[in-house]
């Protein structure tokens, strides 16, 4: 059965999650039994391919841990494939308008809420044991996360989040400061406001904003009013920790 987010802690608490873009099992593994709330299964810029993902999806298997899955763009193939295959809901990159936001629905639900295509023996299924319960709640229970990354989608952020069926508005904080012309600088009064505008419109909708955070930001985002948020992946936490174990190696004069 698949596991979904909780919807009214997604309406009331901070989730916590992480970004696993290796393609490794083993690394979902590790952080779906470390306690997050959910998993961002990166298919857009990870290294695992589409061959990757039902074991991907396997490793979080039996944890307190959704596996959301970030796809490349909004393909009606692409998104069934990722939701037979039993994922919690879909981050779809640079939204940027409503008509985008309810084509993303749309390919996320069944009808007559959207236009997925229905199967009943697929994994999310259990391989049919669980068809009927599957398709009485799929559309009610499945997540579906649009990333504002540009400035004329903080523009649009209002109308998005009026449409009917997205949860969370997820802030791409780097693509967002490339867009507005200061790479990596989330400093920026007019970013910061940005920040804001979309939280706004995901209250007055009831909606979740979410964002990929830093550990220096993490407290600036929850006091924003973010409650969707990832820190770090797998691939930034091998880095750091093998930079810091070689550095301690060299301080002691063994290499």
């Amino acid at each position: 059965m698949v596991q979904w987010i909780d919807r009214q802690r997604l309406a009331s608490s901070v989730l916590a999650g992480t970004f696993l873009n290796l393609g490794s099992s083993v690394a979902v593994e590790i952080a779906a039994g470390l306690g997050f709330d959910w998993l961002l299964l990166d298919l857009e810029h990870g290294s695992g391919s589409w061959a990757d993902l039902r074991p991907l999806l396997l490793a979080a298997a039996g944890t307190s841990a959704v596996p959301i899955v970030r796809v490349r763009s909004a393909d009606a193939d692409d998104v069934k494939f990722v939701m037979d295959s039993g994922a919690a809901g879909i981050m779809f990159p640079y939204i940027g308008t409503p008509a985008e936001a309810a084509r993303a629905v749309s390919l996320v639900k069944y009808p007559p809420q959207g236009a997925r295509g229905v199967a009943q023996v697929i994994r999310a299924t259990s391989y049919g044991r669980a068809w009927q319960s599957y398709l009485a709640e799929a559309n009610e229970r499945s997540l579906v996360v649009v990333q504002i990354e540009t400035p004329e989608a903080v523009e649009q952020a209002e109308a998005i989040a009026a449409v009917p069926g997205v949860d969370v508005l997820f802030v791409g904080p780097m693509d967002l400061s490339v867009n507005m012309g200061h790479p990596g600088d989330f400093t920026k009064p007019l970013f910061l406001q940005h920040l804001q505008t979309v939280v706004r419109a995901c209250e007055r909708h009831g909606r979740t904003a979410g964002i990929l955070s830093r550990p220096e930001l993490v407290e600036q985002h929850k006091a924003f009013g973010f409650r969707f948020v990832a820190l770090g992946s797998d691939a930034s936490a091998i880095a750091t920790g093998m930079t810091q174990n070689l550095a301690a190696i060299r301080r002691q004069g063994m290499v």
